[in-house]
């Protein structure tokens, strides 16, 4: 963890991108079976757990946080707040509380950058554009609705089923499904809601916080994979 005296950088909703200088907060189950690794492999040998994802190598210094929760960091202790592809896992409400939340824990002058996967971009794709490049076989295959549902990710195709402690498995992942999505005009409406000045759109890497391409995966961003938005904390 960085030093107590210095800012926090807070990174939300991490996954796999666990970079020093930053705390790296997530709540998933992923996230909690790394510091539990006989439970992990438990797990994995019950078939809960497929082997091909046990063996993501999830860190375990990661912060444990849910972040549908206040946030556990003081008033003005961070100088920058990053999200990435999190936002969509939140109902609106939770969603525009965590955003809340990173305007207290921000100090004057902190930055708050948030990724998400891009509305207007999917809908384009349903009015028969092409914003995410060609698509491969198997996804052209399907019809435009299909597509649709598929992009957005609000539910698996297929239901739970199976017995009770595999539907009780299944809902312990709900965090994985889309609750609420976004295009650029309404994260920035959001953010300017809770406050934040200089609102923007932002290329991958683009940005007022040191060192992003760090924590930031260009994936997640790039060929319309998803839109970011920066504010700041005004610092008066």
């Amino acid at each position: 963890m960085p030093n107590a005296k210095e800012p926090l950088r807070l990174n939300l909703g991490c996954g796999l991108q666990t970079p020093d200088g930053w705390i790296n907060v997530d709540g998933s189950w992923n996230a909690r079976l790394a510091k539990r690794p006989f439970l992990r492999r438990l797990l994995t040998s019950m078939h809960f757990i497929a082997k091909d994802k046990s063996d993501i190598p999830w860190s375990s210094k990661i912060f444990i946080h849910d972040i549908r929760k206040p946030l556990p960091f003081p008033d003005g202790s961070a100088s920058a707040i990053y999200a990435s592809h999190v936002l969509e896992h939140l109902y609106f409400d939770e969603g525009k509380r965590l955003i809340h939340e990173a305007f207290r824990v921000l100090g004057a002058g902190g930055i708050l950058r948030v990724v998400v996967p891009d509305l207007g971009r999917i809908v384009q794709e349903y009015l028969g554009e092409r914003p995410f490049g060609e698509l491969s076989p198997e996804f052209g295959s399907l019809r435009p609705a299909d597509r649709v549902n598929h992009r957005l990710l609000m539910h698996s195709p297929n239901s739970p089923g199976g017995n009770l402690l595999y539907r009780i498995y299944n809902a312990w992942q709900d965090f994985h499904s889309h609750k609420w999505m976004y295009d650029a005009d309404s994260l920035i409406a959001l953010f300017q809601t809770e406050r934040f000045a200089n609102v923007q759109s932002k290329g991958c890497h683009e940005s007022q916080i040191a060192d992003v391409d760090k924590v930031e995966d260009q994936s997640r961003i790039l060929n319309g994979a998803g839109v970011c938005i920066e504010g700041v904390k005004p610092i008066s």
